[in-house]
């Protein structure tokens, strides 16, 4: 192999693939032979140019990307790209060098570069792979969450955590609220609350984590409960508990 890696970038949302070619350009070493936004025309492109390594994101209109690997011989290194960290240990099953969590910074995809370079010279051995893979979804898992994608029909939006009123639970699904939409989102309330900055987003129920940052205001309600008032034209009414009140009351220094 040679130092040039031949990247082939598979992902659905084309500000996605943009965003990834443009850090492969800036680490440098790295050709891009090609971009794909279905498991069809990545399947083509690999036939054409035999990819060193596939940036493969998971979930796809129609097939998704655990689909592209099966029958693929020889099959690229590949580096996992996805929102979600719920595939990691199906990632390993199918030897991934690296799985990455959007939004990743470039010092991350610089790294599964790297290992990708070893793994194609140097096979690893098996428990060394589940180490490093593991490592780099729990590394991804301990980040603050600033950005996030959310699906919009076909698209993928990327939402700022800083845009978000608040976090609430509904019918077992999580949602985002900003001042125009209700997105839902691929997190538990619980990931949220350990993965969000605590400097300005807060769990004042069990079913609501609020942003700070768009209190307005704190009314009593029934039986030591509160609502929290927010900025937005709505005037939104987050619920908070009696087991929490008193922790956003000092947070809000009332």
């Amino acid at each position: 192999m040679t130092d040039s890696l031949k990247v082939l970038i598979v992902d659905d949302e084309r500000l996605a693939r943009e965003r990834a070619r443009r850090m492969l350009d800036e680490i440098g070493g790295v050709s891009v032979i090609g971009e794909a936004a279905s498991v069809e025309e990545a399947r083509r492109a690999i036939a054409a140019h035999r990819p060193d390594l596939l940036l493969l994101d998971v979930q796809m209109p129609g097939e998704d990307g655990f689909a592209l690997l099966e029958g693929l011989d020889p099959r690229p290194a590949v580096v996992f790209v996805t929102a979600y960290d719920q595939y990691a240990v199906r990632a390993f099953d199918e030897n991934a060098v690296d799985y990455l969590l959007k939004p990743f910074r470039r010092e991350r995809l610089e790294q599964a570069l790297e290992r990708a370079r070893r793994d194609l010279s140097r096979p690893e051995d098996l428990a060394a792979r589940v180490a490093a893979l593991i490592g780099s979804v729990e590394r991804g898992r301990s980040e603050t969450l600033e950005r996030f994608t959310v699906r919009l029909g076909q698209r993928q939006l990327i939402l700022n955590a800083a845009d978000v009123l608040w976090f609430g639970a509904e019918d077992k699904l999580v949602f985002a609220a900003t001042t125009t939409a209700k997105h839902y989102v691929n997190f538990t309330l619980d990931v949220l609350e350990r993965r969000l900055d605590p400097r300005r987003f807060v769990r004042v129920h069990r079913g609501a984590i609020a942003n700070l940052d768009w209190a307005a205001a704190l009314r009593p309600g029934f039986a030591g409960t509160y609502r929290l008032q927010l900025k937005d034209e709505a005037r939104t009414e987050v619920p908070v508990s009696r087991q929490r009140a008193r922790l956003l009351r000092e947070r809000l220094g009332a």
